[in-house]
């Protein structure tokens, strides 16, 4: 294992992003689809402006009822929020060419559970998680 190596190596590129004024149905859609544990909000030219995670998404859904009868009435309400009424602002990023090592420190002292990886343009090319510092951990033997 090379902590060393750039984060780049490790983060994942298959990214599902959301924008601010989408409605937080979109979210919903893709926590369902894509079993995904944070979301990026993003400006269209790819400018990182917050993050959604799966328990902010949730606790927005609390008290939201969950009979089958309702469903018309959570899909509005879904579709009432927008998603920079829920998305983190204050977003923690890390140069795609970073050491890994910078990204474990990040995380671990801010208790993050992710970081949007960005290039030299500021734009986000990626994204790095605890899981995938796990599964680096595990492929060494």
């Amino acid at each position: 294992m090379d902590l060393q190596a750039p984060v780049s190596t490790i983060m994942s590129t298959d990214l599902k992003l959301a924008r601010p004024d989408d409605p937080v149905s979109v979210l919903d859609e893709i926590f369902r689809k894509y079993r995904i544990h944070h979301v990026p909000v993003t400006a269209e030219e790819g400018a990182v402006l917050g993050i959604v995670s799966k328990s902010d998404f949730l606790y927005l859904l609390r008290g939201f009822t969950v009979h089958q009868s309702d469903r018309f009435r959570e899909a509005a309400k879904l579709r009432a929020f927008k998603v920079k009424e829920i998305m983190v602002e204050q977003v923690e990023t890390i140069d795609s060419e970073a050491p890994i090592k910078k990204a474990v420190a990040i995380l671990a002292q801010n208790r993050f559970r992710c970081l949007p990886v960005i290039d030299k343009e500021d734009k986000i090319v990626g994204i790095i998680t605890t899981h995938d510092i796990i599964d680096l951990v595990n492929a060494i033997e």
